[in-house]
């Protein structure tokens, strides 16, 4: 199954139209008219500035015309396009260059580039959002038919979209059949705007990617997406989604939020606003993440194969260096300070960005001991950059690979009593 998912809507200009316009007649696939755009023939090459549209188009399989692409668009499996700067202020010289005929923009692009983008014959398309399912499938098929002609890309937008949903079916049938009760699981997200709380309300995709989660929204019923702190407390969520590390220090800084389970708890996990809002791939993903997350049994057994493989490769490796290993395990037994910080130290535990819970929060602290990290205050339990570079800090200084993943082989010689201090 693919791994795809959708996204929710932060109130973007509609600059498509929803209503399909078709053009031509016959079996033709072009003209295209959508909205007030006509596209005359199928384009062969296409830059997109914007993610969202991004994450749509390779959905539907249409990234192999991408010659170029934003900072912003960061998908990993779309590395291969090269770059032309921000989405508000491309290279326009590089596109041109690049030969494409459509560029897919967003809000941020001004006028004057707009201007200069059609002034060499390049015609520039700003998707919208979608605030609705009936929206989210016309976008899909709008993007089909202006890449793929009125019948093929057409067809090709609807199969997309329909197997988008069906993999989102997927996922919450696999947790329904993996809960051994029939108590629903209550969830919100929450993220920061113009330094104010808020949280994803009931009509927004958002609501519908926690509806697949197989949790009830706490926020259901609410229209206004202002935080609603009385609404919280009565709800007292079993996770809580957060959108950055500032939103994080913003729920922990309030009196009761922070006295709710999930924080208490530590049933929180970041969800930034970059893979709430995409609509295609990086939906899926992030669907995936967050049940995971709320279900670790569905986790460990979806990695069973891999974790078998990786137990046979490590006993081969044990067989061959059995007498170094028995030593170097023997003297990080004796050396070993991982007591201290209440950290068990096994031969499983690596911990990656975007893991939240107490082992960060351990490691965090003995980095922050062996001067690593240089303020209290990051010891969150949460690991993001600042721990990210504080793990290369260390690697660096103790000959391992830099790579800020605290993987075994960096936990066991981060509690080392021998372990390298910062320069």
């Amino acid at each position: 199954m693919k791994k795809k998912l959708i996204s929710i809507t932060l109130a973007l200009a509609v600059t498509l139209s929803a209503a399909l316009v078709l053009g031509g007649c016959g079996d033709k696939e072009y003209p295209v008219s959508v909205a007030n755009l006509t596209i005359e023939e199928e384009p062969e090459s296409i830059v997109v500035l914007d993610p969202s549209a991004a994450d749509i188009i390779s959905f539907i399989g249409y990234d192999v015309k991408m010659v170029g692409r934003s900072d912003e668009v960061d998908q990993e499996w779309l590395s291969v396009a090269p770059t032309v700067g921000s989405a508000a202020e491309p290279d326009v010289d590089e596109i041109v260059a690049s030969e494409a005929s459509i560029v897919f923009a967003t809000l941020d692009l001004s006028d004057d580039i707009k201007d200069e983008l059609k002034a060499s014959g390049i015609q520039v398309i700003t998707m919208s959002q979608a605030t609705t399912t009936d929206e989210l499938e016309t976008e899909y098929n709008n993007l089909g038919r202006i890449l793929g002609g009125e019948i093929t890309g057409l067809q090709k937008g609807e199969q997309a979209y329909q197997e988008l949903l069906d993999d989102m079916d997927e996922v919450k049938s696999t947790v329904a059949a993996s809960k051994s009760t029939d108590v629903l699981y209550t969830v919100c997200y929450i993220y920061t705007e113009d330094d104010e709380l808020k949280m994803m309300t009931s009509g927004t995709y958002g609501d519908m990617l926690l509806g697949y989660t197989g949790a009830v929204n706490a926020a259901v019923n609410i229209d206004d997406n202002t935080l609603d702190v009385d609404t919280l407390e009565i709800a007292n969520p079993n996770f809580i989604f957060y959108a950055d590390e500032q939103t994080l220090e913003n729920i922990k800084s309030e009196a009761i939020l922070s006295k709710l389970t999930a924080v208490k708890n530590n049933k929180m996990l970041m969800v930034s606003s970059a893979q709430i809002t995409r609509q295609g791939q990086t939906a899926l993903d992030t669907l995936q993440k967050m049940v995971e997350f709320m279900y670790p049994e569905l986790a460990s057994s979806s990695s069973d194969d891999e974790a078998d493989a990786a137990v046979e490769a490590n006993a081969t490796v044990a067989e061959t260096t059995a007498a170094e290993e028995t030593t170097e395990a023997a003297a990080e037994e004796v050396t070993s300070v991982a007591e201290d910080y209440g950290i068990t130290v096994d031969d499983d535990l690596s911990l990656e960005k975007g893991d939240d819970n107490d082992n960060v929060k351990s490691v965090q602290q003995r980095l922050y001991d062996l001067g690593y990290v240089t303020d209290d205050e990051n010891i969150t339990g949460y690991y993001g950059d600042v721990t990210e570079a504080a793990v290369k800090h260390f690697q660096k200084n103790n000959d391992i690979k830099e790579t800020g993943t605290a993987d075994n082989a960096t936990i066991v010689a981060m509690f080392n009593s021998d372990a390298a201090e910062a320069e």
